[in-house]
């Protein structure tokens, strides 16, 4: 009897894990060189004490009448924690300070997880259009994170979101367009390309 006890508390401890775990939200925060993170975790309640983690490591710490407010580790003098709402910010941003940002308040780990994750701003990427087939909008836009397209028909056509490579035909209604154009988009920056006139693929099909 005394074993099926024990085999049943392991079995609600490893549930209650596989819980804790499920109701933890990892945000991916996305950033380029410079810019200002900011981390804005759930409060239901007035904050007493406030711990702020970077990669396991203690960033920021609070604790009302007991502990002032102290920053600590690489991001020291590049921090800022509102005591109200537990916003964490960190200035000046670089790739050196991607991971995860975990934070502990009124003694309680809150399910809120950061990822903070460097990408390069589309800035230092050729945006244009290509002729093949079709029109291809720019390069692999490696390290540059998750990038959207958008394509103009004409000069004031609207956005359209679309694939990096798209099919044009030689047809009539394609030629009343005249040009097309492409924009680049990531979650810093985005880029736009020079139009280009659609005589340009005429000549290789």
């Amino acid at each position: 009897a005394e074993r099926r006890i024990g085999w049943f508390q392991v079995i609600i401890a490893v549930l209650l894990l596989m819980v804790h775990l499920a109701a933890a939200q990892v945000q991916i925060k996305y950033f380029k060189t410079g810019d200002s993170l900011v981390l804005r975790p759930s409060v239901s309640s007035a904050i007493t004490s406030i711990t702020w983690k970077h990669e396991g490591y203690i960033a920021a710490e609070w604790i009302k009448d007991a502990v002032d407010l102290e920053y600590l580790g690489d991001l020291k003098g590049r921090l800022d924690l509102n005591l109200e709402t537990g916003v964490l910010t960190v200035r000046n941003m670089t790739p050196a300070d991607q991971g995860v940002f975990n934070v502990e308040m009124n003694n309680k780990v809150l399910p809120d997880a950061f990822k903070a994750q460097w990408i390069q701003n589309l800035d230092d990427h050729h945006v244009e259009v290509t002729a093949t087939c079709g029109f291809r909008c720019g390069e692999e836009f490696n390290g540059a994170g998750p990038v959207q397209y958008f394509w103009k028909k004409g000069e004031a056509g609207p956005w359209e979101e679309g694939e990096r490579m798209i099919a044009v035909e030689n047809t009539e209604e394609t030629r009343r367009f005249r040009t097309f154009t492409c924009k680049a988009v990531n979650p810093v920056s985005e880029k736009e390309s020079k139009p280009v006139f659609i005589s340009l693929i005429h000549r290789n099909t």
